[in-house]
């Protein structure tokens, strides 16, 4: 009997949840198809049927649970706030998303930069860079405020690629670090003063 859309669907949404603690427990070198077969309830034909092997998982898992987080941050960028409130509303998004997913996130990161096992990453280069790629979609987002705020004049001209990642290290680092706490509106007016403004008198 065939599977109908709706039951296929939430299959194949088990199998993801299943991969996403997998992979966010183990990272992806030590995490295997046969455990996420085993904590999804499902066979392996079922998990090859929706996805060709592990890397292609793992990069679905990345798109999927990222999706909605770029669907806010266009949403920001594209509206007609005034650039610094732009960018203390990117920078708390970035915290929400990386609070939640910064296990997973961390699993993508060391990949990508080649941390994985060993010292050698489990992707091959055409695979790291669509990761890479999903970064600089990301990040250039925060390029597009910071830009807008030069052209209005409220943001000294700079190299926008590289304020952009530096927020961007700064966000990642309190997550990873822990320092975010509970309350991720001050945490994000923080790190925004600090960015905008500096900690000189």
């Amino acid at each position: 009997m065939r599977e109908s859309g709706e039951d296929s669907r939430s299959r194949r949404q088990q199998i993801l949840d299943a991969a996403y603690k997998v992979f966010s427990q183990k990272g992806y070198h030590r995490a295997t198809i046969d455990e996420i077969i085993a904590l999804a309830d499902t066979g392996k034909g079922t998990v090859y049927n929706y996805f060709v092997n592990k890397e292609q998982l793992f990069y679905t898992l990345i798109k999927e649970r990222s999706a909605p987080f770029e669907a806010a941050l266009a949403e920001v960028v594209g509206g007609a706030e005034p650039p610094l409130v732009k960018v203390e509303r990117l920078i708390k998004l970035f915290l929400r998303f990386y609070v939640v997913n910064a296990d997973l996130w961390r699993v993508m990161m060391h990949e990508v930069r080649g941390f994985g096992s060993e010292g050698q990453s489990a992707f091959k280069e055409e695979q790291r860079e669509k990761y890479r790629a999903w970064f600089r979609h990301t990040i250039g987002m925060l390029e597009k405020v910071l830009q807008e705020g030069i052209d209005q004049g409220v943001i000294r001209e700079c190299d926008v690629t590289k304020a952009a990642y530096g927020l961007f290290s700064v966000i990642v680092m309190m997550v990873f670090q822990k320092f975010v706490g509970d309350d991720i509106d001050a945490t994000a007016k923080t790190i925004a003063n600090i960015f905008l403004y500096g900690i000189a008198r």
